[in-house]
């Protein structure tokens, strides 16, 4: 692998080392080092034709589709994609495994290699960094003592005896009837914000690689708690009133107003930094400035303050989490991952701020904020005063500071230089810690996507670095697009080419197909040709990203929603599949009740003829096979075979995977909404899987040892974990 990176290094990607930490004893192969310093978005070949996602496609697809009110046309669109989907198919398993590329090859054999690593090394974690852009390699019981540490902390969290999901979900759903009932929301709104399948956010931490003993930093990801949606409305009503005077949007809208600024000779560039803000925004201060504000407020909302002060109380409280199967909830601050976060400890620093310039005496356009880092203007012998009153305007929320050196500060991904006439230049600045790591030219990704990658780093530098020369810039890009393999030649193209300046007719509505090489591309062009009002991006199913053991705890296998699940029969080889939008273990509870209602008619003397018993068959076709066939399903047992966060393309999935699986109970009714076009697609994989599983089950039969003898299957020790030595016989 080495000599064949050596070989073809113009055709390979390069490893960045900036852009991993080993921060374990292990030794890590070199080509999983390469692999994992390309970042996790790093899109990968699909080794064979399986793993193709073609049922999300057909999904997706067929979603785009439905936008199309002309039948001809959306008839006429679906046959030229169900054709070019067929070729595709029909040669992607002609040629598996061969005729690859040197770059598919390398893919494949580091992927392989990297799988095998983590294999045969449970006892670490792969995970991404706090800042930087920097992947880490830790180890798991280090990771899980840090995490303990974390949250054993009882200022800031208290630990609960059981899962409180069901009780938010709860009083999040009487709250939405309330506004409901107030006609405040609408229908639409109301089963919007209505909490069906909430599961208990999982809690991870991001290790801080600039800091010495890797501390990490808390994320509760709440896109399954029960208040997400909730918080979300409340997040967008004071979003829509809040309107601060500090507040740095961007880097550019930052770089516009530094390079307006005019120092006075007596004052310095100097930034602030609030010290854990999130956890350190309390209810009690949340409330007092809501309170201060509700003249603008109450213009975006017809709630009335009490009942607002009462949601945005319950969203606040509602920080829960687990962490290896124990639950805990946030009693100080808010939590990091909820959508309602961001906006509180916004209103809460502007405040702060606007109470200490006062006393400070400083004027409103010598500060800026972008969340907890404040950007000023002082005079240099009142740094220290100045800081002690913003640290004394909160008992909580405390700062740090630093000034500038040799005239210069960063602040975001900008170096503010002041000049000695008092105006200002920037730069743009990356930190010391930061990898340098964008998305790699070698990434399966599109064109397109690599293009734009290019195109907007091209565009931050020149409009950031304002004391550089156009010649300057031009070589600080190269440099940087060099390191994630873009060619010089390509570089220099982007470089000449003329700006693309009118962004105004921009689509309203997007939608996501996923990625497929030689594929998705021309699938694009005729969706956009059938419905040009409408925006497709594409997403990338097979990326570095999806080879990392996730830090948070897994979700139960029942608890998970939107999934197509199969269910095996326990009398015979067939089986049953279908989709639920609840938990699966609510569906289920549906399949064992009509199975407890058949079980309790033939214990009260019914034969499986009877009226009472025929008309169970009606409500499911694994009903109807237990009946007919008066054979029993493992319900306590079922298998997800896909699952999906788009609602809309379960349906399809679900047909898809009935057309393709054999052996299946399912009623051919059950697929009658596909459409007949994609019959000779689903049937060629249909007889793709009848063959892999058919050449499985041969290699399992045939396979004997040295003797001609049947192959017994591996004993383990109870004591030591590891197979028993098996001796040659010979």
């Amino acid at each position: 692998m080495n000599n064949a990176v050596e070989v073809h290094r113009s055709e390979l990607p390069s490893e960045n080392p900036n852009a991993i930490l080993n921060a374990t004893n292990k030794n890590v192969p070199p080509e999983t080092m390469i692999l994992l310093s390309l970042g996790p978005k790093f899109a990968l070949p699909y080794n064979n034709v399986s793993e193709i996602p073609v049922f999300h496609l057909i999904a997706d697809v067929e979603n785009i589709l439905a936008t199309q009110t002309d039948r001809s046309l959306r008839e006429q669109a679906r046959c030229q994609i169900v054709n070019k989907m067929q070729n595709y198919y029909n040669r992607a398993e002609r040629t598996t495994g061969t005729s690859l590329t040197p770059l598919e090859r390398f893919c494949q054999a580091a992927t392989n290699t990297t799988k095998k690593f983590i294999k045969t090394n449970p006892d670490i974690l792969i995970t991404e960094a706090d800042k930087g852009n920097r992947t880490v390699i830790m180890s798991l019981a280090d990771y899980d003592d840090k995490m303990t540490q974390l949250i054993d902390n009882t200022t800031t969290y208290e630990k609960l005896n059981a899962d409180p999901t069901n009780r938010y979900e709860r009083m999040n759903n009487n709250i939405v009837k309330r506004l409901h009932a107030l006609q405040l929301i609408s229908d639409r709104e109301k089963y919007h914000l209505t909490s069906y399948n909430a599961v208990c956010p999982r809690i991870y931490g991001q290790p801080k690689a600039h800091k010495p003993n890797l501390p990490l930093r808390p994320v509760v990801p709440n896109t399954t708690a029960p208040t997400i949606n909730l918080c979300k409305y409340m997040a967008d009503i004071l979003q829509r009133s809040f309107q601060s005077q500090y507040n740095a949007v961007d880097s550019k809208s930052f770089c516009v107003y530094a390079n307006n600024l005019r120092i006075p000779s007596n004052h310095i560039l100097v930034s602030f930094d609030a010290v854990s803000l999130f956890t350190n925004v309390t209810k009690d201060v949340v409330v007092h400035d809501i309170i201060m504000m509700w003249d603008e407020i109450g213009k975006n909302t017809e709630i009335n303050l009490d009942f607002f002060l009462e949601i945005v109380g319950f969203c606040f409280d509602a920080s829960f989490f687990c962490f290896r199967g124990k639950y805990y909830h946030q009693i100080s601050g808010t939590a990091m991952g909820s959508p309602l976060s961001p906006i509180l400890a916004d209103i809460v620093m502007d405040n702060l701020i606007s109470r200490a310039i006062n006393l400070a005496g400083i004027p409103p356009e010598y500060i800026r904020k972008y969340v907890d880092d404040l950007f000023l203007v002082i005079h240099k012998d009142q740094v220290d005063r100045v800081l002690a009153l913003f640290n004394a305007q909160n008992e909580q929320i405390k700062f740090t500071f630093e000034t500038e050196e040799n005239r210069k500060l960063p602040f975001l991904d900008l170096l503010v230089i002041r000049q000695e006439d008092g105006t200002v230049k920037t730069d743009w600045y990356a930190k010391p810690i930061a990898s340098g790591r964008i998305l790699n030219y070698f990434s399966f990704h599109s064109a397109d996507q690599k293009l734009s990658v290019v195109n907007n780093f091209i565009d931050r530098v020149r409009s950031l670095s304002t004391i550089r020369s156009r010649e300057e810039q031009d070589e600080l890009i190269r440099s940087h697009l060099q390191k994630n393999d873009y060619p010089r030649g390509l570089i220099n193209r982007m470089l000449r080419q003329t700006p693309i300046t009118n962004r105004n007719e921009k689509p309203t509505t997007y939608r996501s197909i996923p990625y497929i090489h030689a594929l998705t591309p021309s699938l694009k062009k005729i969706l956009k040709s059938n419905n040009t009002a409408m925006g497709i991006s594409y997403s990338n199913q097979n990326t570095v990203g999806h080879l990392y053991k996730t830090a948070k705890d897994p979700v139960p296998h029942l608890n998970k929603s939107n999934v197509i699940y199969k269910i095996d029969c326990r009398d015979c080889h067939r089986n049953y599949i279908g989709m639920t939008t609840n938990k699966l273990q609510a569906r289920m509870y549906g399949h064992q009740s009509h199975i407890n209602t058949l079980e309790r008619l033939l214990q009260e003397g019914n034969s499986y003829t009877d009226p009472p018993i025929q008309q169970l068959k009606e409500k499911t076709a694994l009903m109807e096979h237990c009946i007919t066939n008066q054979h029993r399903f493992n319900v306590n047992n079922p298998s997800i075979i896909d699952i999906t966060y788009k609602r809309q393309a379960l349906q399809v999935l679900e047909m898809c995977h009935i057309a393709t699986t054999p052996n299946t109970v399912n009623r051919r009714t059950d697929t009658d909404h596909l459409s007949c076009a994609y019959a000779n697609l689903l049937e060629t994989i249909r007889r793709s899987r009848e063959e892999r599983i058919s050449s499985s089950n041969r290699f399992r039969s045939t396979q004997t040892n040295d003797n001609n003898i049947p192959t017994q299957p591996t004993l383990v020790n109870p004591t030591t974990q590891q197979p028993p030595i098996r001796h040659n016989p010979q």
